[in-house]
């Protein structure tokens, strides 16, 4: 099957029969599977990138070492436009409901590097000022 064997040439020929309307030329499963893989990807993305500032906010918030935060503000802010840059609205309640974990796994990273620091047991921020 060309999908398994030359992915880049099944990408083409897929797009091709897209582009001509030809139904019975696609690869149904296969083009399933990838479409549904492209939207976990782009969440992966958004939902690390936004983790990433959490673990950034908690460090300036509760670490403060002021030689870093120039550092810390810049990562944040550039995590922002990533997140401006592929953030969908049907991203944003899933996202809303896995801001428990994904705060969760911003402090695991924080105590790594400062693990005397005390956090709060819950996130203290919403989602709208974290992007």
């Amino acid at each position: 099957m060309l999908y398994d064997t030359d992915y880049y040439l099944w990408t083409q020929q897929q797009a091709q029969a897209l582009k001509e309307h030809n139904l019975n030329a696609l690869d149904w499963e296969n083009l399933r599977e990838e479409i549904e893989s492209l939207g976990k990807s782009e969440y992966a993305k958004v939902s690390s990138w936004l983790m990433r500032i959490i673990q950034h906010k908690l460090k300036i918030d509760y670490v403060a070492i002021p030689e870093c935060l120039k550092h810390w503000n810049k990562e944040i802010i550039s995590f922002q436009i990533k997140i401006k840059r592929h953030i969908s609205p049907s991203m944003k309640n899933k996202l809303l409901n896995d801001l428990p974990e994904l705060y969760a796994d911003g402090v695991k990273l924080v105590l790594v590097d400062y693990e005397d620091v005390d956090l709060p047991e819950y996130c203290p921020y919403n989602l709208d000022e974290l992007y």
